[in-house]
């Protein structure tokens, strides 16, 4: 019985799930009766508990490794809509060598922070593009404050990162007040109420692409495209 314990138990440590685990045992020692082998399963469990941890680590690794082919292939499907959708805000290059597809919201305290770094990412970078994904998905405000930038690009885009900037650069949630006081600083206060059907076309299709490529985090995000042979992500 010993032998048999031992022979079983080395050829279950390499195995990758319970599942393969018990097929391996299964196949080792088909004539055992059931009632024998299920305690012998479980003597080899109690006797190298490090069995079921590497089962565990090698599913966990398994798991990571379909999610990343998924977000590989997401990323293949909605390459078109993720870069080079030309209703997109952009700053950076203008034949960049690596581009930057940005998911972010007006209000969110997060991007606020980022937004300076990735200013400095293309000063110090000129390779670089950034191009926004604007997604009002954090209430009215955010809505507002966007469908004021995408008018904005689509008609006076030599204003868009002044106007940008200042929207970003409020530390609180935006409001109705405060927006119109930015549209009156820099400008754009006739595009506040000309929001064009293409405005919300933009919108939906940012919102769309970054359900399907990041279904599991629907928020802001950053995605790259490379165009020289090397990739990196924020």
């Amino acid at each position: 019985m010993k032998t048999k314990l031992l022979t079983l138990s080395k050829s279950i440590t390499g195995a990758l799930s319970i599942g393969i685990l018990a097929t391996q045992m299964a196949w080792a020692a088909p004539a055992i009766p059931q009632a024998e082998f299920n305690q012998m399963v479980k003597e080899a469990l109690v006797n190298n508990p490090e069995i079921l941890k590497e089962a565990i680590i090698a599913l966990q690794e398994s798991e990571q490794n379909k999610v990343k082919e998924q977000q590989g292939k997401s990323l293949n499907d909605n390459y078109a809509a993720l870069f080079n959708n030309k209703m997109d805000p952009w700053m950076g290059a203008e034949n960049p060598e690596l581009t930057i597809a940005y998911f972010t919201d007006f209000n969110c305290p997060y991007c606020k922070k980022i937004e300076p770094l990735l200013e400095r990412l293309v000063e110090e970078n000129p390779e670089i593009r950034i191009v926004y994904k604007l997604v009002p998905i954090l209430g009215p405000s955010s809505k507002e404050a966007t469908d004021l930038a995408l008018t904005v690009w689509q008609n006076e885009p030599e204003k868009f990162a002044e106007l940008h900037k200042k929207l970003m650069s409020r530390p609180s949630r935006l409001d109705s007040e405060a927006i119109a006081k930015v549209g009156k600083i820099t400008d754009t206060e006739a595009w506040l109420d000309d929001t064009g059907k293409s405005v919300e076309t933009t919108i939906n299709t940012s919102i769309g692409t970054d359900a399907r490529v990041w279904p599991e985090w629907h928020s802001c995000t950053c995605f790259c495209r490379p165009n020289c042979g090397w990739f990196s992500a924020l």
